[in-house]
């Protein structure tokens, strides 16, 4: 694995390795996300609180924006490539992952509780198709218009060795 395996849009991942990945992701996320704010934190204890907090919101926004933009981008070339196994345009990242944000915001400026209520059932709707699409089924048989299929026999990556004589 390259880092074009975890950067890369082109190509296809299957259900197996994106959820190896996606566990992956989130648990180094979360450690960061846990263990920076601790070291900074305790850095500035019995600090002045006039010029400790900004120091140390600056360092946080520092040190965490980076590595929410890789998480970020790591999420985004996986998922794409996993919607390439399933014969789909990375495009669709537009409906499974920014449409339902987008209505969230909505379903908070809007004060008919009924509008609200299909609103976020849309939403909701939305992120249950994306789950299934992305984590569930399977990828598309064969080669397709965004590459061969990763769990063909040629593309496996398991070490074969042959027990005829030399």
């Amino acid at each position: 694995m390259d880092f074009d395996f975890f950067f890369g849009f082109a190509g296809r991942i299957n259900r197996a390795k994106y959820w190896r990945v996606m566990l992956l992701n989130f648990v180094c996320l979360m450690l960061f996300m846990i263990a920076v704010p601790l070291s900074i934190g305790s850095s500035f204890y019995n600090a002045d609180p006039a010029w400790a907090k900004p120091l140390t919101l600056a360092l946080l926004a520092g040190t965490m924006g980076p590595i929410l933009v890789v998480s970020t981008w790591c999420f985004a070339a996986m998922s794409i490539k996993r919607l390439h196994d399933r014969n789909k345009s990375g495009w669709w990242m537009m409906l499974f992952f920014i449409a339902p944000s987008l209505l969230g915001k909505l379903s908070d400026r809007v004060d008919d509780q009924t509008a609200v209520f299909i609103i976020s059932g849309i939403g909701l709707g939305l992120s249950i198709w994306c789950f299934v699409e992305i984590f569930c089924l399977k990828g598309t048989r064969g080669p397709n218009r965004f590459g061969s299929d990763p769990l063909a026999k040629g593309n496996m990556s398991v070490p074969t060795t042959s027990h005829a004589p030399a």
